[in-house]
């Protein structure tokens, strides 16, 4: 269920501010506190919250602070019981304890009653609810009281609202639908034996196969899994045909054969079988016609004959076992297969251009910057960034968004596609590991385990 909390409004609310629950101080009885507005933004909505200065120091009215975050109040007869999302928290005034599911958490300032209203600081409002609060540069205060999802292992985007979050531990995978702008999650689909999920280019279902083969989708919506294929081959790789009518996938324990699975009917086209093993990185066109994969060779095992096969004395060359990049037209009659590449440099695939003209990896050579590179069809190469090492780039439709290393900071470039035109957009900290972006959606970071969007160009936290 969705973690963002209901926000919740009733007489009860009204109460708290005009009740004495708590002792007033005598300093405080002797003098009636000035209250001032405060514009504060509250899980991204500008609110204006009541705020007094006692002892130097501001507090912020409990209870408009607690109805803009949709908390639920109710008094009785030691305090004030405060319900949100699935925690209940015990208050009282002029108190520094806060009891929240029966533990107790220890404010820095207690809770004051001023002229009949109950107030806080923000920190201890933070602590005692769980909340994040920022300062920006123009001193604008920001609360957010929306619990994030923990603990993900991937993040890949939906739509431009929506990602799809995967947390692992030792019961399986759950996978979750998060809020791009605020965080709030649902949960999607629990598994012990489903491979990733692969999110359909309409983000409405996303599929995925079962260690024993079958095919799977979920719709992102109603959250219903359906069987689409009970085939039981292995398939190491599933890709969405452009107008999510099919799904495009590698057979065979070594990705030997590149297959077809019509969703409307569960009817499965061999599409090349050509007897070459460990094919990867499947990409196809928009038109479902021309593909792009790699093709890696193992390593030539060798064993001295003169040895006893006991000591298990084998060596493994490696020369030639660098991945290479094939393309394959399925519209020409008894077409076959052409090399792209053959160099010795590493090769990382990022994805292909959506008419299949030419597609786009990231090269590694010994004492070298790694580069971005385009291959076309006809073996025309192209670097598109090779000032600085490419650390990380990733296809968001016409757009290739590229991390490259600043020293002690990294940069993002945004690549067009077509005519390589490059555009440097943020600076990130080098403590990113991971950038997100897909077709039309805003680009996520992922530092330190937790995923961040651009929103508006200020990054925003939406798992923890």
């Amino acid at each position: 269920m969705s973690m963002k909390k209901t926000l919740v409004i009733t007489a009860i609310a009204a109460a708290v501010s005009t009740s004495a629950v708590g002792v007033v101080s005598a300093a405080q009885a002797q003098q009636i506190v000035a209250t001032q507005q405060s514009l504060i933004s509250i899980n991204d909505n500008s609110v204006n919250v009541r705020s007094v200065t006692l002892n130097g120091q501001t507090l912020l009215s409990l209870r408009d602070l607690g109805t803009a975050a949709g908390i639920y109040f109710e008094e009785n007869g030691r305090g004030i019981t405060a319900i949100y999302s699935e925690h209940m928290a015990a208050l009282s005034g002029s108190s520094k304890e806060v009891s929240v599911d029966g533990s107790v958490i220890q404010l820095q300032n207690a809770i004051e009653n001023v002229n009949n209203s109950y107030y806080i600081t923000l920190e201890d409002f933070a602590s005692a609810f769980g909340a994040e609060t920022t300062v920006d540069s123009a001193g604008q205060v920001s609360i957010n009281t929306v619990q994030l999802v923990k603990d993900i292992n991937r993040t890949v985007w939906i739509d431009s609202s929506r990602l799809l979050a995967s947390q692992i531990t030792d019961d399986g995978r759950t996978d979750y639908v998060v809020d791009a702008a605020t965080g709030a999650y649902t949960e999607l689909l629990k598994s012990t034996d489903a491979s990733d999920l692969v999110v359909a280019p309409n983000g409405q279902k996303a599929a995925y196969t079962l260690e024993t083969g079958e095919v799977y989708t979920v719709d992102l919506s109603t959250k219903q899994a359906s069987v689409v294929s009970s085939d039981q081959s292995i398939k190491p790789e599933l890709v969405w045909a452009a107008d999510s009518s099919a799904i495009y996938f590698l057979q065979g324990d070594k990705g030997s054969i590149i297959s077809k699975l019509n969703l409307a009917d569960g009817a499965i086209t061999n599409l090349l079988d050509d007897k070459v093993d460990y094919k990867a990185n499947l990409n196809v066109s928009a038109d479902g016609k021309q593909f792009y994969y790699t093709v890696t060779k193992p390593g030539a095992v060798t064993a001295d004959a003169n040895k006893p096969v006991e000591e298990d004395d084998v060596a493994i060359d490696m020369t030639g076992t660098e991945p290479q990049i094939f393309t394959y037209d399925s519209s020409v009659k008894d077409s076959k297969p052409v090399g792209l590449t053959t160099a010795a440099d590493d090769k990382i695939f990022v994805g292909t251009a959506a008419d299949g003209s030419k597609a786009f990896y990231v090269s590694i050579e010994e004492g070298k910057p790694s580069s971005l590179v385009s291959i076309a069809k006809d073996k025309t190469a192209a670097k598109l960034v090779d000032d600085k090492d490419v650390l990380q780039a990733v296809m968001a439709g016409s757009k290739i968004y590229a991390v490259v290393d600043n020293n002690d900071s990294e940069l993002v470039y945004e690549i067009d596609t077509a005519t390589g035109a490059k555009t440097e957009l943020y600076t990130i900290p080098s403590s990113v590991t991971d950038l997100l972006a897909a077709s039309g959606t805003p680009v996520a970071v992922v530092a330190d385990g937790q995923v961040s969007v651009n929103q508006n160009g200020q990054w925003k936290k939406v798992t923890q």
